[in-house]
């Protein structure tokens, strides 16, 4: 119980944060005016580590006090924690490394979105690497308390790409919108990529 009032409150400092990021451009720039990138907000961060805190430790308190209650086989059980790991590397690579990295090497400007790679398959790769991750591990954890607990949190985690879909990435970059109508939201598109 613990660990899902800990990952649930981890979203809700993510999702606050995000609604605080909203509010502070709208208060800058007014309602009805042009959507223009909104440089960083103080205390965003401020609240987005510790969200990202209570979500890791929700997760690994999960996995402490789990004991094994589910009949899976122990080669599904590997082959879960393979696909864990697997996703794992690609959350911490899409979230973390991949925009960075490929915008710099794109030469993408500052405040514009990075469409090539992942991202250029669909917008929040991310969430797929998480669901991998997150599923996979309670597969693992052979506990369906876990199970339940992480598949919370990826619904939580749906509802806040939703708020960044709709609300602050629109802000945060100024071809938003555009990237929008070329890339789909979730389901990615193998075609070519549009540059």
């Amino acid at each position: 119980m613990v660990s899902i009032i800990s990952i649930f409150f981890g979203f809700v400092l993510l999702m606050l944060a995000e609604w605080r990021y909203v509010r502070f451009s709208q208060k800058n720039q007014g309602k009805n005016k042009p959507e223009h990138h909104v440089p960083p907000l103080p205390g965003h961060t401020a609240l987005q580590v510790p969200g990202y805190v209570l979500i890791v430790l929700g997760m690994c308190s999960a996995l402490l006090h789990s004991e094994q209650n589910m009949k899976l086989p122990e080669y599904m059980r590997t082959v879960c924690l393979v696909l864990a790991l697997t996703g794992g590397g690609f959350l911490v690579w899409t979230v973390f490394l991949e925009i960075p990295l490929g915008a710099k090497k794109s030469k993408v400007p500052r405040g514009h979105a990075y469409a090539r790679g992942s991202y250029g398959k669909c917008r929040h790769p991310g969430f797929w690497c998480f669901l991998l991750f997150s599923i996979s591990l309670a597969m693992w954890a052979n506990n369906s308390l876990v199970l339940i607990s992480f598949f919370i949190a990826n619904v939580l985690n749906l509802l806040l790409i939703l708020l960044q879909d709709q609300y602050t990435f629109p802000i945060q970059f100024v071809d938003y919108r555009e990237y929008a109508e070329k890339v789909p939201f979730l389901v990615p598109h193998f075609r070519k990529q549009h540059r």
